[in-house]
């Protein structure tokens, strides 16, 4: 539960905090996305992804095309749901990296932003967010490593 209120909170909190702080920040929506996709797969995540997109190309000052964040982070939701198994370190950073990259794509791609507008802040972006997406593939493996084995109340954590 608490995951879906992140994936509705991200947007506001993308234009609340994030978007107005002077030295730039994560691309939340992308974190809300790539977090929810890890954690109950590729199903989940593109749901999340369609979801979250679409509240972020809709919250004010919404002034780009509609559905374009919503078609980028679905296809990444999708993505990082069907790689989660295994190393979720470096899948929730490659998740992070590609959504902020493709809705720089498709932000220019569709005319919504000049590419001079975009590339400048793309570095800050990029960094915050792989930063911040590696951290939550730490997290979720730890949690995993702790996690008992479905079915069994008394069983061992598991070793990943």
């Amino acid at each position: 539960m608490g995951l879906v209120v992140l994936v509705f909170a991200a947007p506001l909190l993308q234009v609340l905090l994030v978007n107005r702080s002077p030295w730039g920040g994560p691309d939340l929506v992308t974190l809300a996305v790539v977090w929810l996709a890890l954690a109950r797969g590729p199903v989940w995540g593109c749901v999340a992804g369609l979801v979250a997109g679409l509240a972020a190309d809709v919250t004010p000052p919404a002034d780009g095309t509609v559905g374009r964040t919503a078609l980028v982070l679905s296809i990444v939701g999708l993505l990082v749901g069907h790689r989660r198994e295994g190393r979720p370190l470096p899948v929730a950073a490659a998740g992070a990296t590609v959504g902020v990259l493709l809705q720089a794509a498709a932000a220019v791609g569709l005319g919504d932003d000049p590419w001079t507008a975009v590339v400048p802040e793309l570095p800050r972006t990029l960094g915050w967010t792989v930063v911040l997406g590696a951290m939550i593939g730490a997290l979720l493996t730890r949690r995993r490593a702790r996690a008992p084995l479905p079915g069994r109340w008394d069983a061992e954590p598991r070793r990943v």
